[in-house]
């Protein structure tokens, strides 16, 4: 051990240590004596005796080494404790130090002088707890002199945190500062520092600016509006305001200081203040009885009209303060408000009974318009039924109808071959069976027509060729057009649309048709070009325009742009034709004319971005055309969601939709509908929303959510009154087939039919009735 290794060690630890040498001495000198007396015994001449006192004179010469180096160890401590004292004793705060079982290690001369009352006990080994019991016994703390075991819990308290710092009031008037921090080894370090000087010139300066604070509330209270009176313990007048004497009606004169508060109460009366008995007397018991003096209010009355607010508070040392604010205004304003009031419920009244009459002749109109509705509804129910019966009838008849006119064909051929007719009949049969033609042509196109609108035409949606239709037709129409002198040219396409192969057709060829017979001079020009996802199928002509009164008219039934004398054939069923069929496939008709330039008319098919192989290989992988991972089982069970917040509307749909054997949902919101289709949980088939909702979603953001609930890409319908290009392009950026309002059934349950077809299964049947179309 090192001669500056024990200077570390406590005072305790050291004597401990001197103890522990002076046994193993006291043992060492008793084995010494033993072993010289066995040796004068034996007398042995070996020299053994000798070696072993030999080893015992060597033991007692290291022991005295280390008595001599724990003696220098000892001296090195004491100096350096000694030293330590001094170093302590010179810091002009009280220190203390205590170790990990808060007891004592030291403690310098100021915290001596600081506590002198505990002096006796400030010495190593002395524990914390007996210090603070002493001082509480004591009373060296103001705090613990009522309540000391509250006080040595709160000082425990702090003890035991990590640092703290907090300033206490000595018995004798010092005040005091204890700053506290633990060591690293778990003991205490206790600073206590004298701070009564700085208290006590903060005290001074705190009177000072009360001082200045009582000059400015005084001035402040002479300033105000309000009158203000103080009254101390003996109910004496203390202090008042001339705003007091003033609105009291009291002479300034008769108020001084010591003047009773029941005496002026007395000058009060007397000068003309009238208040209810009753409130007198509940300022005499109030001012009474200092036990219930609970804030009073009084409103005192002068000559004049004047009125006087006057509130009494009591104060800590068993005074009164008395404040006074004219309300006169305020009271006028409020009688005022009050005949105002009275006056407006009167004219309420009056137009309460004006507008009951009102209500009562407005009943009487709206059960008369209902009626009328009534009336209305069942005329239109009737027409729409007979209608539904004509065309029904029409879509029924077409073979007894055109039987007949087969028939005559026969017969025709018959007479043409026939030598009994001259050159004069052939001509006749000739004109005979054009017209006839014409009307084979004509009753096809109507029932075509009927078909369409009874919904009783499904199409058969497939991939289309665009390139071999167009020149399939340009090969049908070019001798028309070369017999016309005009010449038709097309633009090939390599595109494949996505639409009914038929319909398609009939569609292009009407409108080329139409193109060449109202074109009397140029060309023809046949093509397509692409616009986004879909294509364009145009037909531009070099004829004399529409005007722009007549575009819409073209599209109905027997309406032609041309004037009555014309000699131009047909009867304008074409663009009808074409209208229905584009409604019925969901494509767009456009139109675009300058009067005497020429026109285009075009037609709007979506493009089928994927092959077969491809189809089958994201079919196998789950993922859809967009490239992202969908359901890839067929869709044969579930519900039609439908949102519509027009209860009239949703009712009709959803009718519709059972009608055609399919079952759906609705509800006005995408919050309703989700929680519904929660609550029932409920598989979609599809959705078909309104653009227009309850709630902050609109329709189409509703089928995204829907999609992104469901994890598939949902088939959406948006129908809407809404017509805009805005729209129409934001349903088609997010894949949802848009109808316009009123839709047509049969376009709607074509659509379904094709989802159906798409998903593997027969979604809506294509053969039954369509009620209500």
């Amino acid at each position: 051990m090192s001669a500056t290794a024990p200077a570390k060690l406590s005072h305790r630890e050291l004597e401990s240590e001197v103890e522990r040498l002076r046994h193993e001495n006291d043992k060492l000198r008793t084995i010494r004596d033993a072993l010289i007396r066995q040796v004068d015994r034996n007398h042995d001449l070996t020299g053994n005796s000798y070696k072993l006192f030999q080893s015992v004179a060597q033991i007692e010469s290291s022991v005295e080494k280390r008595i001599q180096r724990l003696a220098r160890a000892m001296s090195e401590a004491k100096i350096a404790r000694r030293q330590l004292q001094h170093a302590i004793d010179s810091i002009g705060e009280g220190f203390i130090l205590y170790d990990k079982d808060d007891r004592i290690v030291l403690c310098n001369r100021k915290y001596r002088k600081i506590f002198p009352e505990l002096e006796d006990l400030l010495k190593p080994g002395t524990h914390f707890n007996d210090v603070i019991q002493r001082a509480a016994e004591t009373g060296v703390i103001a705090e613990a002199v009522t309540d000391p075991q509250s006080w040595i819990a709160a000082r425990i308290a702090y003890h035991r945190t990590r640092r703290c710092q907090f300033q206490q009031l000595l018995s004798d008037g010092r005040w005091i500062q204890i700053s506290e921090r633990a060591t690293d080894e778990g003991g205490k370090v206790t600073v206590v520092s004298d701070i009564t000087q700085f208290r006590r010139l903060e005290d001074t300066r705190r009177l000072s600016n009360l001082a200045q604070q009582s000059d400015i509330l005084a001035t402040t209270v002479a300033s105000i509006a309000q009158g203000v009176m103080v009254f101390d313990a003996d109910l004496n007048l203390a202090a008042w305001n001339s705003q007091a004497s003033m609105l009291l009606n009291v002479p300034y004169m008769d108020m001084h200081a010591g003047t009773n508060v029941r005496k002026l109460l007395r000058l009060v009366w007397r000068h003309g203040a009238t208040v209810g008995r009753e409130r007198r007397d509940a300022v005499r018991e109030w001012i009474r009885d200092v036990k219930k003096r609970h804030p009073l209010r009084i409103e005192v009355s002068h000559s004049g009209g004047r009125v006087i607010a006057t509130n009494f508070r009591s104060m800590p040392d068993d005074g009164l303060v008395v404040t006074m604010t004219d309300v006169s205004p305020q009271i006028n304003a409020a009688k005022l408000l009050e005949r105002s009031n009275e006056e407006l419920e009167k004219r309420v009244q009056e137009r309460t009974r004006e507008l009951t009459r009102l209500n009562e002749i407005l009943q009487d109109e709206v059960l008369r318009h209902e009626k009328t509705m009534a009336d209305l509804e069942r005329t239109r129910k009737a027409a729409e039924a007979a209608n539904l019966s004509k065309t029904r009838f029409l879509a029924a008849a077409s073979h007894d109808l055109l039987q007949p006119l087969n028939a005559a064909r026969l017969y025709l051929s018959a007479l043409e071959t026939s030598h009994f007719v001259g050159q004069e009949g052939h001509e006749l049969l000739d004109k005979l069976g054009n017209a006839f033609q014409s009307t084979e042509a004509l009753l096809g196109t109507i029932l075509d027509i009927s078909k369409m609108d009874a919904g009783g035409y499904q199409p058969k949606l497939a991939a289309i060729d665009v390139g071999a239709l167009l020149e399939t037709l340009k090969a049908e129409f070019d001798a028309l057009a070369h017999q016309k002198g005009l010449q038709l040219r097309l633009v090939g396409s390599s595109a494949v649309v996505w639409s009914d192969a038929q319909l398609l057709r009939r569609i292009i060829q009407n409108l080329l048709s139409n193109a060449i017979k109202y074109t009397e001079t140029g060309s023809i020009l046949l093509g397509a070009r692409r616009k986004g996802r879909a294509l364009s199928i145009e037909i531009h002509d070099t004829g004399s325009g529409i005007p722009q009164q007549d575009r819409e008219a073209i599209f109905e039934e027997f309406r032609r742009a041309v004037s009555p004398t014309s000699q131009m054939s047909g009867l304008g069923l074409g663009l009808a034709i074409v209208r229905r069929a584009a409604d019925l496939l969901g494509h767009e008709v456009k139109l675009h004319s300058e009067v005497g330039r020429g026109s285009c008319f075009s037609v709007v098919v979506p493009l089928k971005t994927t092959g077969p192989q491809l189809r089958a290989q994201q079919e196998q992988d789950g993922a859809g055309t967009d490239g992202r991972r969908h359901d890839s089982r067929p869709r044969t069970e579930g519900h039609l969601f439908v949102l519509e917040n027009d209860e009239s509307v949703a009712h009709a749909m959803t009718t519709l939709f059972s009608h055609w054997q399919m079952e759906s949902v609705t509800a006005p919101s995408y919050l309703g509908l989700l929680d519904l289709v929660q609550h029932k949980a409920l598989t979609p088939l599809a959705v078909v929303a309104d653009l227009h909702l309850d709630g902050d979603i609109d329709g189409i953001d509703a089928i995204i959510l829907l999609r992104e609930h469901f994890g598939h890409d949902l088939p959406g319908i948006l129908v809407t009154a809404d017509h805009s290009r805005a729209i129409k392009e934001r349903a088609r950026a997010k894949r949802i087939e848009y109808f316009s309002k009123p839709v047509k059934p049969a376009q709607l349950r074509a659509y379904l039919f094709h989802l159906s077809t798409e998903a593997g299964a027969d979604l809506v049947p294509a053969a039954d009735p369509m009620p209500g179309a």
